[in-house]
């Protein structure tokens, strides 16, 4: 397969000002600290992790909205790791996000057909006189009716605004596009309709998404590919039906054996029960040595001294951890 996208030792730093006005010093959050990753065309990645390991961080980073404290990004192996203002347009079309919430992701003041027009008229996708016929193309792929162009988005519900985001994206006709927890903000009834519709278009427009979620159960029928972030860093990066299959890092085993279940099958999948002990400790103080430790349940001595590095124990299984070779 293609690689499209290779993120290189990414990290990314924000310095923070503490103690009092006459004893100032900076510190800094460690939101992501050498991150590493492919994605190759046609692939589904899902970025999974608690709420801030680093997951939307390093979306941001990738689409140039944040600019790297250290290492690189590449697509289709040129380098990219500048801020989006710096970014040629056409890599600007290349590479497109869906953001969480749609409710601020789409402007008010402007009508649907204003929304979708303005990517269509940047990049030059049609001519003028096609403008009106694309806006109705693009509302018919994500099943909405032409009539919504009139609308604004607050006139309709939060299913419809994120499949209106969804068809912006579509508009530049991306090769890449980041879908920053998509569903999170919706009513669990339109969820998996939303789902459903962005697998059919991954298919239909041969798109490769890096899926940014906290929800595991979601992504087993979902991404091609697993990568679980802790702290800022991957601790395990595995083919999807291997990851389910044969979870490696304590992490991974405790996350997976917490997935509720409905069936005799998934419960013979799910790893043996690890308890939850303790909260992710937070990014300005990370424990030394391997960041997990403190609520590890098999750590070592060197667990407490040492980071450990990935090592690939089968092939594309990467696992940072010391229980296996390092």
């Amino acid at each position: 397969m293609n690689e499209l996208l290779k993120v290189d030792n990414l990290k990314k730093f924000f310095p923070i000002t503490e103690g009092s006005l006459f004893q100032k010093k900076i510190v800094y959050l460690k939101a992501m600290d050498g991150v590493s990753f492919q994605l190759n065309q046609g692939e589904i990645l899902a970025l999974v992790g608690e709420s801030g390991s680093g997951k939307s961080t390093t979306a941001y980073t990738i689409m140039g909205l944040y600019k790297p404290t250290e290492g690189k990004v590449f697509f289709k192996g040129a380098d990219i790791s500048v801020e989006t203002t710096k970014r040629p347009l056409s890599l600007k079309k290349e590479i497109q996000i869906v953001f969480q919430d749609p409710g601020t992701s789409l402007n008010p003041q402007r009508t649907i057909r204003q929304i979708l027009e303005l990517p269509l008229r940047v990049h030059k996708i049609v001519p003028e006189r096609n403008i009106n016929e694309k806006v109705e193309e693009l509302l018919k792929t994500v099943e909405l009716p032409s009539d919504y162009m009139f609308k604004y988005p607050r006139m309709i519900g939060g299913g419809e605004r994120q499949m209106v985001a969804i068809a912006r994206v579509l508009a530049t006709n991306p090769s890449l596009v980041i879908l920053d927890e998509p569903t999170s903000a919706l009513d669990v009834s339109i969820q998996a309709k939303i789902i459903n519709m962005l697998l059919q278009l991954q298919r239909d427009f041969k798109l490769s998404y890096l899926f940014i979620t906290h929800d595991l159960s979601l992504m087993r029928n979902v991404a091609t590919k697993m990568a679980i972030m802790y702290l800022g860093k991957i601790n395990e990066i595995a083919p999807a039906q291997e990851f389910f299959t044969n979870p490696l890092h304590p992490y991974t085993q405790m996350l997976l054996s917490s997935i509720p279940v409905i069936s005799k099958e998934e419960r013979n999948l799910r790893p043996k029960k690890i308890a939850s002990i303790g909260e992710i400790p937070s990014p300005v103080d990370i424990p030394p040595g391997c960041g997990f430790h403190p609520r590890c349940p098999f750590k070592l001595e060197l667990c407490l001294e040492k980071d450990p590095q990935p090592v690939e124990i089968t092939p594309g299984h990467f696992v940072r951890c010391f229980l296996y070779k390092n």
